[in-house]
């Protein structure tokens, strides 16, 4: 059996120039390389680099996967987008890497038991542009369901801020993560039940509003930012924040944490919740499948009354 590596990185804000285009394919001479993609497989062989180089010089997001087992997503953020007590998180399947530029989570998995191909490789590829993109936003929840993931399997781990995010409704994308890195769900129901039940922050989420950002912006910083989109053809929403951003970074200081001492005492009335919504979910899709089924049988024996009522009128 031949061995099978896929590898496939995207920009999200910004393109590849000419000579980044070169730069890579001296990386990788068969790889699809685009603006704003590089993709490859390999057999018996694999890329000329590291791919945390690669996405840290080139790219915003990144999926890696070897038919042995071996998954690795790449999503990179901009210096200062996460408070460090949450990249504190010590979890066998989580990894930071920072610069001065950039802060990059590697999430992986080392060894994946069920079969994985290029297909949904590539539909979870596009839940990473999501994530990166609620992250950027102030919805952290990506890094409590990693804390999750550890706490699993060791319950000594370094505690997090108690932040008030909304852990009973998920997005879909959060739910594609949480069933790819196999996240306990009532584990996460046990940390909604805590949430609910202690004080905590209050996540700082971030919306744009277009109107307010640009009557903020000086003559200036439109010059500047008509003129980057001059030179590269493209401007992207991230690029132009970057640019114009007159704040600086908060260093939020955290009274409240989550820790496996304050989680514990939920996590047997969350799984029994969890069952329980279970439960009913599936007598709830079993009433609709009867339901429709009862439906599709009576429109066909109204089908066949009308048959037999035109052929007697026919006949």
């Amino acid at each position: 059996m031949s061995e099978y590596q896929y590898y496939r990185f995207e920009c999200l804000d910004g393109f590849l120039d000419s000579r980044q285009r070169h730069a890579l394919r001296q990386i990788s001479s068969r790889a699809e390389i685009t603006a704003t993609s590089f993709q490859v497989y390999y057999h018996y062989s694999g890329l000329r680099a590291e791919p945390c180089d690669v996405v840290l010089d080139y790219f915003d997001i990144g999926f890696y996967y070897a038919d042995w087992g071996s998954i690795n997503a790449y999503i990179k953020l901009p210096a200062g987008t996460l408070p460090t007590e949450l990249l504190q998180v010590t979890a066998y399947c989580f990894n930071v890497y920072e610069t001065d530029q950039w802060q990059m989570l590697v999430l992986s998995i080392e060894e994946y038991d069920d079969y994985f191909d290029d297909e949904q490789a590539a539909d979870f590829f596009q839940h990473l542009a999501t994530l990166r993109s609620e992250l950027l936003q102030g919805d952290w929840r990506l890094l409590y369901l990693v804390w999750l993931k550890e706490f699993d399997c060791n319950d000594e781990l370094a505690a997090v801020p108690l932040i008030h995010f909304d852990f009973s409704n998920l997005s879909h994308s959060q739910l594609a993560f949480a069933a790819l890195f196999e996240i306990p769900l009532p584990l996460v129901k046990a940390l909604a039940l805590t949430l609910a039940s202690n004080p905590g922050h209050q996540p700082k989420q971030s919306q744009l509003h277009i109107d307010v950002w640009l009557s903020q912006l000086t003559e200036q910083e439109k010059d500047n930012l008509l003129k980057v989109l001059f030179e590269q053809g493209q401007l992207t929403r991230q690029q132009a924040l970057d640019k114009t951003s007159k704040t600086q970074i908060k260093q939020e200081t955290y009274q409240h944490w989550l820790s496996a001492e304050l989680i514990a005492p939920y996590i047997e009335q969350a799984a029994a919740l969890f069952k329980q919504e279970q439960v009913a979910a599936l007598a709830q899709k079993q009433a609709k499948e009867k339901a429709d089924k009862e439906a599709q049988l009576t429109q066909i024996y109204q089908q066949r009354a009308f048959c037999i009522n035109l052929s007697r009128l026919t006949s």
